[in-house]
């Protein structure tokens, strides 16, 4: 144990000095602390999204559901893929043009001079906060349970550290280190998940994976194939998780990436980077260890025991399968690393959730909002030490709604990101768009959300109709949006201009 924690605090103390340093180097205003000074090429963006979006869920919650519920799940990961594809294809290029235009530091301000409304930077906020701020807090929680299984000490512990190093990279580095940190932690990360995989195999099966998927077939056949183990992956299940996984692209932590870009030639070259490193290669690890080797070495019925023994929920269990198989196959060391793996995808992500959170809280809220008058240095700090009230707020929350972490991602926070993204690509592309469409919109589908979530009848989710909740509510959202628009005035013709003719003549030009 002792030299369990020595290598956690000479890893933290890595990180924190990168970010000190970060601190130094940076200017100190709010456009190089929010955006980056909107320098960031495409090899730091690609770790900066790629490691933003695989976080302590692509290691313990990802290959946690494939093992209680069989590949079904993979639905939501090409169906992602896909939609960061799409959003540095076609949303990507017009909101850094029009951001960069108009010096805008967040999404939502321009959404909001987009529809000219004050009341829509409100909604969209609020409700961007309110699903993205408790995903924050699964991360550090993540990480507490690859602790726990280690060293035998109570998760907590494990979850303030990960605190610690969110807070400090956050509050000293800004959006940059972030960025350039996440090199570091994402190469941690890759090196633990796969080198991990790679040493369980070569120790435990000789005739490596085709053995451990005829041990699979023998133990738990109906983890190799659609429905799964419990029944649940139907075709139409199977298709409506490719469909949560395609509204990625309205994740606003990765959003907010688009608009940090150095230059135009970046969304050129990223998605196919995306496409072939983060499709292809990087998801495989996870699906590799959730679907063949976690079954193959301990069975269903292992785990069900194991579960009963440490009063949790089979899928809770299921979550920390990976770093169980490690503990128990590979020497301490090699546990040690791929915690410090899973360390490093639970900051890489968060850290990103936190700064875009920070942002929000400062750019949109306080001086959008409540303070017109906010000096730039003023900006900055209130976006610095909102990071401590979101953390606090973020780990409370996961510590009170406890669950399944991959479910968590796919049934709310997804589902809640998803309603502004009617008015995100309407604000974009559809000049007929108002903002009476857009509010709407997004609170009639944010309410009808959160009240179908809460709302069941003998564990029924009878206002979602028993559909995934991001179906139903998207849909609401769209008609909404559509009648409502077109029953209202549109924008005037020099929002129109600005939004439509201005970022396509400076996307023709040389930058």
């Amino acid at each position: 144990m002792v030299f369990t924690l020595g290598a956690l605090l000479v890893f933290g103390a890595i990180v924190i000095g990168m970010a000190a340093y970060g601190y130094r180097v940076s200017a100190k205003t709010a456009e190089d602390y929010m955006l980056g000074g909107r320098t960031i090429g495409v090899v730091v963006m690609f770790f900066f999204v790629l490691f933003a979006i695989s976080s302590a869920w692509t290691f313990y919650g990802f290959p946690g559901l494939l093992y209680t519920e069989g590949p079904g799940y993979v639905a939501f990961i090409w169906g992602s893929v896909l939609g960061f594809a799409v959003l540095y294809m076609l949303l990507g290029p017009r909101l850094w043009a029009i951001s960069r235009i108009n010096r805008y530091l967040s999404p939502v301000e321009v959404l909001a001079e987009r529809y000219e409304s004050k009341g829509l930077r409100l909604v969209l906020s609020v409700s961007i906060l309110a699903f993205v701020v408790p995903y924050i807090g699964i991360q550090p929680l993540g990480v507490g349970a690859g602790f726990q299984a280690l060293t035998g000490l109570p998760a907590i512990y494990g979850a303030i550290y990960t605190v610690v190093l969110l807070m400090a990279i956050v509050m000293l580095g800004g959006m940059r280190i972030v960025a350039w940190v996440n090199i570091f932690l994402g190469s941690v990360y890759v090196t633990a998940l796969l080198g991990s995989l790679i040493a369980v195999v070569v120790t435990v099966f000789p005739g490596g994976l085709p053995e451990a998927a005829a041990r699979v077939a023998e133990v738990s056949p109906e983890s190799l194939s659609n429905p799964g183990p419990l029944g649940n992956y139907t075709p139409v299940l199977f298709a409506g998780t490719f469909v949560v996984g395609l509204l990625a692209f309205s994740w606003p932590h990765v959003v907010i990436g688009t608009m940090t870009a150095r230059d135009k030639t970046l969304f050129k070259w990223f998605p196919l980077l995306i496409f072939v490193f983060g499709g292809l290669f990087f998801y495989i690890i996870p699906f590799v260890w959730g679907s063949l080797i976690a079954p193959a070495i301990i069975p269903p019925s292992e785990l069900a025991a194991m579960a009963a023994e440490a009063g949790v929920s089979v899928q809770e269990e299921a979550d920390r399968v990976v770093q169980t198989i490690i503990q128990r196959v590979l020497p301490e060391w090699f546990g040690v690393f791929v915690l410090m793996g899973v360390v490093a995808a639970a900051v890489s992500t968060a850290a990103v959730q936190l700064m875009t959170s920070s942002v929000i809280v400062a750019r949109d809220i306080v001086q959008g909002i409540v303070k017109p008058d906010a000096s730039d240095k003023e900006v900055a700090s209130f976006a610095r030490w909102s990071v401590a009230i979101i953390v606090i707020l973020s780990l409370g929350f996961s510590i009170w709604n406890q669950g399944a972490m991959a479910l968590y991602l796919t049934d709310v926070s997804v589902p809640g990101f998803a309603q502004w993204a009617p008015a995100l690509v309407g604000g974009l592309f559809w000049k007929r768009a108002t903002k009476q469409g857009a509010i709407a919109a997004t609170s009639a589908g944010v309410i009808y959300l959160v009240l179908g979530l809460l709302i069941t009848v003998d564990g029924s989710r009878v206002l979602l109709l028993d559909l995934h909740p991001v179906i139903p509510t998207i849909l609401v959202n769209i008609i909404v949006f559509v009648v409502v628009s077109l029953l209202t005035p549109r924008s005037s013709e020099a929002v129109i201009s600005q939004y439509f003719d201005e970022p396509d003549e400076y996307l023709k030009a040389e930058v």
